[in-house]
C-alpha cells in the first residue's frame, strides 16, 4: 500500500524521433549562405563569382550606340583642333586690326583687317563643315576591346571551360538562349572565374 506508483511513459512522439534523427544532406544544403562559405572559397573566386554574376548583356544597338557616341566626340576634337582654335581667335583679332583702321582713317589697315576676317571666317567654316578621318572610320574601330565580338577561338575557349566547370556551365547556358551576343568581356569574366576556383589567374588560360 506504501509503494508510489510509477510514472507514466511519455509517447514517443514524431518531434522527438526528429531530433534524434541525424540531418539528412539535403537539408544540409539548404542552410548554405554566403554568410556560411566553404573552405575552398576565397577572396578572388567570390570576386570573380559576383563579377560573373553581375555579367550585363550587351545587345547590337547598345553597343553601336556607344560607338557612335564615341565617333562623334572624335570626329567634334578632330573639326576643332589646333588649327580650328587659331582661325577662331584670328576672328576678333582681324576685327581689332580692321576697327583700328577704321578709327584711325587707314585704308591699308582696314582693307587688312576685312581680309584677315574674310579669310579667317572662311577657314573656320571650312574646317567645321568637313568630314575628318575619325567620321570616316568604320563603327568596329570605336568598340571597346571587351564590347568586341567574340571570335572563334574564344568561344572554343569558352565551351572548353564550361566542360571543365559545371557552375560555369550554368551561367554561359543562358548565355547562348539570349539574344544578345557574346562578346570579349563575357569570355574574360569566364576566364577569370575559372581561374579564380583554381587559384590561378586568367591570363595563364589565354
Amino acid at each position: 500500500m506504501n509503494q508510489r506508483p510509477s510514472a507514466p511513459h511519455l509517447p514517443f512522439t514524431s518531434d522527438t524521433a526528429d531530433s534524434s534523427r541525424p540531418p539528412e544532406p539535403g537539408n544540409a544544403a539548404r542552410g548554405f549562405s554566403l554568410y556560411n562559405l566553404p573552405i575552398t572559397e576565397t577572396a578572388a573566386s567570390l570576386g570573380a563569382r559576383r563579377a560573373l554574376m553581375s555579367r550585363k548583356s550587351l545587345s547590337v544597338e547598345e553597343a553601336g550606340a556607344r560607338a557612335r557616341e564615341r565617333r562623334r566626340e572624335a570626329s567634334r576634337i578632330q573639326r576643332f583642333d589646333r588649327l580650328g582654335k587659331l582661325l577662331a581667335l584670328l576672328l576678333p583679332a582681324a576685327g581689332s586690326v580692321a576697327w583700328l583702321g577704321s578709327t584711325h582713317d587707314s585704308i591699308p589697315l582696314l582693307l587688312a583687317g576685312y581680309i584677315l576676317s574674310g579669310l579667317a571666317a572662311a577657314g573656320l567654316i571650312a574646317r567645321l563643315t568637313r568630314m575628318p578621318a575619325a567620321a570616316r572610320a568604320p563603327l568596329e574601330h570605336y568598340y571597346l576591346p571587351n564590347e568586341q565580338l567574340a571570335s572563334a577561338e574564344d568561344i572554343a575557349l569558352l565551351r572548353r571551360l564550361a566542360q571543365q566547370d559545371g557552375e560555369l556551365d550554368a551561367v554561359t547556358t543562358t548565355w547562348w538562349r539570349s539574344s544578345a551576343p557574346i562578346r570579349k568581356g563575357d569570355v574574360a569574366l569566364a576566364v577569370e572565374f575559372h581561374a579564380a576556383k583554381r587559384g590561378g589567374s586568367g591570363r595563364q588560360e589565354t
